[in-house]
């Protein structure tokens, strides 16, 4: 038990001393900024912005010349960064480089968009109706499609002469048939009054009449989409024709 006591107390010591160990704080050391990239990147950025705000000042407005000369001073600006990167110990230098591109990236943009905007050409003119076109106006009769065309004036008719008076016997009234006999002997039988027979529709492919299914061979017709009337009355010309196709004919 003594032996075992004494092993604890070691082991509990020895723990003491490696957590203290571990415990104690290292001094503090700065670490260099890493630049591999960033100075070509933010020199790319800073020398194509460069060229478009250049361009922007000078009043250029071919899309063209945006992009030759964006390209044109990336590639400037990528290979001024490399030789800064390599040049500067401070690693802070390039990143500085980087930020300041990408700050002025949305800038250049807009203004990229401002100046190759669509510009109307000088001396253009809009597009418009000459003012002496008459208006259309097919309600008149007897007047233009045109709406506001000075409608023809309908020629004058001279008014009929009055006949002279005729002295006409006046005609007889027409006989009146005499009343059917009913055959029973039951007196005169009333006349019957005429029924209207329907006009029978055209065949159709499937029809139904008085409660019987009939299928038949439709006949196709061609007929115009405005009629000789509504021509006249809306001073219209006809614009084409329409096919009509029975296929269901239903009689109540």
């Amino acid at each position: 038990m003594t032996l075992d006591g004494k092993k604890l107390r070691a082991f509990g010591l020895g723990a003491l001393v490696a957590g203290a160990l571990l415990a104690t704080p290292t001094a503090a050391q700065a670490e260099e900024v890493s630049s591999t990239g960033r100075g070509i990147v933010g020199g790319a950025l800073l020398g194509g912005e460069l060229v478009v705000f250049g361009e922007a000042i000078f009043g250029v407005h071919s899309t063209l010349a945006y992009v030759i000369g964006g390209v044109v001073g990336a590639g400037a600006g990528g290979a001024g960064g490399y030789f800064i990167e390599r040049g500067s110990s401070d690693g802070r230098v390039p990143a500085y480089l980087l930020a300041g591109g990408i700050a002025a990236l949305i800038p250049a943009i807009v203004v990229t968009l401002d100046a190759t905007r669509y510009r109307a050409t000088e001396g253009a003119r809009e597009d418009k109706p000459t003012g002496d076109l008459p208006t259309s106006d097919p309600g008149q009769p007897g007047g233009s499609s045109v709406v506001g065309a000075p409608t023809a004036p309908a020629p004058a008719t001279p008014a009929p002469a009055s006949p002279e008076p005729a002295t006409t016997p006046p005609a007889e009234p027409p006989p009146q048939p005499a009343p059917e006999t009913d055959p029973s002997g039951g007196g005169t039988k009333a006349p019957q009054a005429s029924r209207h027979v329907p006009s029978r529709p055209a065949p159709s492919l499937v029809g139904v009449r008085n409660g019987q299914l009939a299928i038949g061979v439709p006949v196709p017709e061609v007929r115009a989409i405005m009629g000789a009337t509504e021509r006249q009355r809306m001073g219209v010309d006809n614009r084409g024709n329409e096919v009509r196709f029975p296929v269901l004919n239903v009689a109540f």
